[in-house]
């Protein structure tokens, strides 16, 4: 006979203001542990956007950070949850969170596992007394990368056997050319017909390459202007609007006129669908998730060789990794990838391929299935 698995009582925690891969991230996590038969609910701060994006999802929420700094309020309003919720486990993406739920969890007398995923390196070391009281609650600390991996063993006070390396899951059905028409997408957007598009996709703040980017471009246009068209994908951050702007009159300054600034998207698959190449320039990625989404899209990429993207991107087999911060090696990557379309077929159906087999959400959910259940 066949023994069916408990469901476990999880409450998934982040409580950042912002909306981005961090906070996306947490709602689908939550999402796929839900289609595995879980009872789901998520933490996070009264009138975020993840609230409100959580309930859409059927989600019930538990609205208790807040953006003053009330943190003994929250957490006598956890702890108060805590005593009657019998949760088996809380899995925070959010480090910040730990000042909450660690002694919510402490003083409600809870026995659930606490589970915490770091999506970024730290550069300040958090061994006082005060962070080793709240990590030491940790069952747990899931690394997306090697690289934050290491920043954690070096910054946090936890043993090497807490720290385990899991990568971020993507959605192999959301993310599938299968679903678009690129002529149509193309159209719609009113690129030229007959070109190879070359995108950027990401936020526009510094460090993420955009001069190196529209560099590239100008030196790419020598050569190949007749056969390529620029995509910008996304939007400055809330208060980096004037490096935004600057962005814009740079590509001005350089005479690049083949090129589209699409500004902010919530349909990252349908931007990924328009593009052939995509250049990821990033100075220094702790991960990079807009790398995977495009690898599951079948799009090759020209990407810096360093940090998290090492731990995503195979050099001359999902892509061309390149030297951050040089815009001549980036557009001699794209060079070749615009002049080979079976160099470009070959590494589009690699970079699927390593996505499905190494980062789909279905193994990032058995992978954390069998932590919550030890």
């Amino acid at each position: 006979m066949r023994e069916n698995k408990p469901i476990l009582k999880i409450l998934i925690s982040c409580g950042s203001y912002s909306w981005g891969g961090l906070e996306m991230i947490s709602l689908e996590t939550a999402q796929k542990l839900r289609e595995a038969g879980n009872n789901i609910k998520i933490i996070c701060s009264a009138g975020s956007r993840l609230a409100d994006e959580s309930r859409k999802s059927g989600f019930e929420t538990i609205e208790i950070f807040s953006k003053d700094i009330k943190i003994f309020s929250s957490i006598l309003k956890l702890k108060k949850y805590l005593k009657i919720s019998n949760a088996d486990v809380i899995h925070t993406n959010h480090s910040h969170d730990l000042w909450v739920l660690t002694p919510a969890l402490r003083r409600s007398g809870s026995k659930a596992k606490l589970f915490l995923t770091k999506h970024m390196a730290s550069g300040v070391k958090k061994t006082d007394i005060v962070h080793s009281y709240l990590y030491n609650r940790l069952n747990g600390i899931f690394a997306i990368s090697n690289f934050i991996s290491e920043s954690v063993l070096k910054t946090c006070p936890v043993p090497n056997e807490k720290v385990h390396l899991l990568p971020v899951g993507i959605d192999m059905k959301k993310f599938s050319k299968e679903n678009f028409s690129k002529d149509d997408i193309k159209a719609e957007m009113q690129i030229p017909g007959g070109k190879l598009i070359i995108g950027i996709m990401g936020r526009m703040t510094p460090g993420k390459g955009h001069e190196e980017f529209l560099e590239a471009a100008k030196k790419i246009n020598e050569t190949h202007k007749d056969k390529v068209f620029f995509l910008v994908v996304g939007s400055a951050s809330y208060g980096e609007e004037e490096y935004g702007s600057k962005i814009k009159n740079y590509s001005r300054e350089l005479n690049i006129e083949n090129i589209l600034f699409t500004g902010y998207t919530d349909d990252a698959p349908k931007m990924l669908a328009a593009m052939d190449i995509l250049a990821f320039p990033s100075h220094d990625e702790s991960f990079g998730r807009v790398l995977l989404e495009a690898m599951a899209m079948e799009i090759p990429q020209a990407a810096s060789g360093n940090s998290g993207v090492l731990d995503i991107a195979v050099d001359n087999e999902t892509g061309i990794l390149f030297e951050p911060k040089n815009s001549a090696l980036l557009a001699k990557a794209l060079k070749r990838l615009i002049e080979s379309e079976e160099l470009r077929a070959k590494m589009g159906k690699a970079s699927k391929k390593r996505a499905e087999e190494v980062f789909s959400f279905d193994i990032m959910t058995a992978k954390l299935m069998s932590f919550y259940n030890k």
